[in-house]
């Protein structure tokens, strides 16, 4: 995990506790690319969730005018990254374990039903939607980078629900991705080796491709979780 350097950006409501996301060139300062650095660093953990994203310290600190900054701050809000509170200004969005919890007792029971949906699929062409986001998780282990390690993780499970044809399993992950995402780049734990996440993706995807919905539902069983037990339980009773 790449650890913060000691200047430049406030990330908090007061100027105690200083990170620095870096400068980024000038090539790089279109809304997208101040985007990407910005989205990299909360992913990192190098921005923390809740910390405040003061737009003086950033632009100063990725050597950008404030315009492109909003913009970028603007396309993270939409991704549910970034919440913007009104009179207060623009914070490192929060997920709780009992959110987190929620959505994975939602996963055991609809993922199996996206795989199941998607398994004709998983052959010629279109296998790649799925094989590419775990060869990209396996460069960035290889690369100790987390940050691209969770979006290709993100990218394995989204391709079981946009190949599934069934528009409305998909906007349900949507909804939730940006949730994942951030609870997996705080959950530390997860990511002492980046390379057991590799290994526990394939071990899924070689029990998906048997076609064997009993054993593909139990694998999703252990394979999900999130939130601590007991939120988790509670949530799982509630969707009972």
């Amino acid at each position: 995990m790449a650890e913060p350097l000691a200047r430049g950006l406030s990330t908090v409501a007061d100027d105690r506790d200083i990170v620095s996301v870096g400068r980024i060139t000038q090539r790089m300062t279109t809304p997208g690319s101040v985007a990407q650095v910005l989205r990299v660093a909360i992913l990192e953990g190098r921005l923390k969730p809740g910390s405040q994203l003061r737009e003086t310290h950033l632009a100063a600190d990725l050597g950008v005018s404030r315009a492109p900054l909003r913009e970028a701050l603007g396309l993270l809000t939409d991704e549910g990254l970034v919440e913007k509170i009104p009179y207060k200004g623009a914070f490192v969005a929060q997920v709780s374990s009992e959110a987190i919890a929620e959505i994975a007792s939602l996963r055991k029971r609809l993922e199996p039903y996206a795989i199941e949906l998607a398994l004709p699929q998983l052959r010629g062409s279109t296998r790649l939607k799925v094989t590419r986001p775990l060869e990209d998780m396996s460069v960035g282990a290889d690369n100790n980078d987390p940050a691209a390690t969770i979006h290709a993780h993100m990218a394995f499970h989204r391709a079981f629900y946009e190949l599934s044809g069934h528009k409305l399993l998909l906007d349900l992950w949507q909804s939730w991705e940006a949730q994942l995402q951030l609870f997996f780049s705080a959950d530390q734990q997860l990511f002492a080796d980046l390379h057991d996440m590799v290994a526990d993706h394939e071990r899924l995807l070689a029990i998906i491709d048997t076609g064997d919905m009993k054993a593909i539902t139990a694998e999703i069983e252990r394979h999900v979780h999130g939130g601590t037990p007991q939120a988790e339980a509670a949530a799982a009773a509630k969707n009972a």
